[in-house]
């Protein structure tokens, strides 16, 4: 079974690659929870963005407030549509504080 799951989670996997406060010391971001890690890994869901963009450190949101960005919005597939994907580029924005992600 071929599942895509996307959107705004809200947290982030990995604090070094997906999180930038410009050098701010700011408290830790809050990380995906254990429980959707182990949906995550039951349902053999890959973060398609990391796995084709493993070494980049590019964001999806802006906080203004806290004057930092995160990569919170995020691609989830298993099965077929995985090696299906040719191409997944997050849009630059300037109209919201989330930035959009094209699949291909």
């Amino acid at each position: 079974m071929n599942i895509c799951i996307l959107g705004d989670f809200n947290a982030i996997v990995d604090h070094q690659k997906d999180h930038s406060s410009g050098g701010r010391k700011r408290k830790k971001k809050r990380v995906l929870p254990k429980a959707c890690e182990e949906v995550m890994t039951e349902l053999s869901l890959i973060d398609v963005w990391r796995k084709l963009n493993p070494k980049e450190k590019q964001f999806t949101f802006y906080s203004n407030p806290h004057q930092s960005w995160t990569q919170i919005d995020m691609v989830w597939m298993n099965g077929e549509i995985v090696n299906e994907l040719k191409e997944i580029e997050i849009l630059p924005n300037k109209w919201a504080d989330h930035n959009p992600i094209r699949i291909i």
